[in-house]
């Protein structure tokens, strides 16, 4: 083949090479350095062993299934529900419902392993 008809070619080759590495320095390293979520911040002290409610007065849902992980508490919830309350030995996590799952499912991650659960106003699930 005649080196001239290459020409054009090479040249979108160094185009698309300068371009990509272009893009490559160019881009927020905020998206590069997403490993893994921060731990959420409504972490408080240390509370003693959750007492079970006894009025349900706000209790529209209930938890069918519970997958218990070392930093992860998965729910399957039947009903409806706003919050959700987790105790851990490192402290209580709320999480609104809207912002851990949908349909049903939620995902919440904790700073430790859960101890129990509960459900706005509903009784507390003992998980140990």
């Amino acid at each position: 083949m005649d080196d001239r008809k290459l020409n054009p070619l090479r040249f979108l080759l160094l185009f698309g090479l300068v371009g990509y590495l272009t893009f490559l320095f160019t881009r927020p390293e905020s998206t590069a350095q997403v490993a893994h979520p921060p731990l959420p911040a409504a972490i408080s002290q240390p509370a003693p062993a959750p007492q079970p409610v006894t009025t349900a007065a706000n209790c529209a849902g209930e938890i069918t299934q519970v997958a218990i992980g070392t930093y992860e508490l998965r729910l399957q919830i039947n009903g409806a529900a706003e919050r959700i309350l987790v105790y851990t030995d490192q402290g209580n996590l709320v999480v609104s419902t809207a912002e851990a799952g949908s349909a049903g499912v939620y995902r919440v991650r904790t700073p430790g392993p859960p101890t129990a659960v509960q459900l706005d106003d509903c009784p507390v699930l003992n998980l140990r």
